[in-house]
């Protein structure tokens, strides 16, 4: 089995990553985007490695340019890269966010994180667009839309995690200081008031993001489209169960179990409108 197969069949997430709903002949090179990105995580969130990170990057450099003994993985992505023809920079875009968490841990307002999610989530989306050939700017926007949506949902669930593990911060300090949310709060037992309510203001606008993003799934045909149907229905239950507690994350954070994947299948074959968290307004 080739090392990035390996990398992502180790690691879980809340969304599939080159999922049996992937056609067979892109799976493995769903998996070596996958497994660049993971590593480059784990260097930032693990290992706060700064060093290895920029190291990582020299080596999507040589890989590329054909210099030197890049690491096996990044040279099998070099390879999907100039197959596929994937525009490079946004490869460097995901390097350039995970730095940026090394560097930056707090954000002033939503522009700000906006612009993080730029780099930190959109480029996977456009990725993954362009490896099945669909890349008219209507798909790369909506595809945006998406892709920033699941980004601000998973610093939702993790607003505690991020802080208390990696003194990191997403809510923009101006959403903190409407509802008088201080630091405190993201480490306590229960969740405030205030911090619910910018959680609330999270969950809207992720489900206005979903909106704006589900018409992709009627653009992109075939399996990549059931995939993108089930990454957004798993999406939006994890909203839904966010919602239905009133945005209580600090207490039990909101996640997929394995038990769902049977209901996410079917509805991702058989429901062509919008999950209702995507369409209703939060608490």
């Amino acid at each position: 089995m080739e090392e990035a197969s390996k990398v992502a069949g180790e690691h879980y997430e809340n969304f599939p990553v080159g999922s049996l709903l992937m056609p067979a002949r892109l799976r493995h090179h769903v998996h070596r985007i996958y497994a660049f990105a993971r590593t480059a995580d784990d260097l930032a969130d693990e290992s706060r490695d700064l060093p290895g990170l920029l190291a990582w990057r020299r080596g999507l450099e040589n890989a590329l340019e054909q210099r030197g003994r890049p690491p096996a993985l990044l040279s099998d992505l070099a390879s999907t890269i100039q197959e596929f023809q994937l525009p490079a920079v946004l490869f460097f875009d995901l390097l350039d966010a995970f730095q940026q968490d090394l560097e930056k841990n707090r954000y002033e307002d939503a522009a700000a994180l906006q612009d993080y999610c730029r780099k930190s989530a959109d480029p996977v989306g456009r990725i993954l667009l362009h490896l099945h050939d669909h890349t008219d700017a209507e798909s790369l926007l909506l595809s945006d839309h998406i892709c920033t949506a699941l980004q601000i949902l998973n610093h939702a669930q993790d607003v505690k995690e991020d802080y208390l593990e990696r003194d990191r911060i997403y809510l923009p300090r101006d959403l903190m200081d409407l509802h008088g949310v201080n630091e405190s709060d993201l480490a306590a037992e229960r969740t405030s008031e205030g911090l619910r309510a910018c959680l609330a203001t999270w969950g809207d606008q992720v489900s206005r993001s979903f909106a704006l993003g589900w018409p992709l799934t009627r653009r992109v045909p075939g399996r990549f489209g059931l995939e993108l149907r089930a990454i957004l229905q798993g999406a939006a239950l994890v909203l839904d169960r966010m919602q239905s507690t009133g945005f209580r994350v600090l207490e039990r954070r909101p996640r997929l179990h394995k038990s769902d994947a049977p209901e996410l299948l079917l509805r991702s074959l058989f429901q062509s409108w919008p999950p209702r968290a995507v369409r209703r307004r939060s608490w």
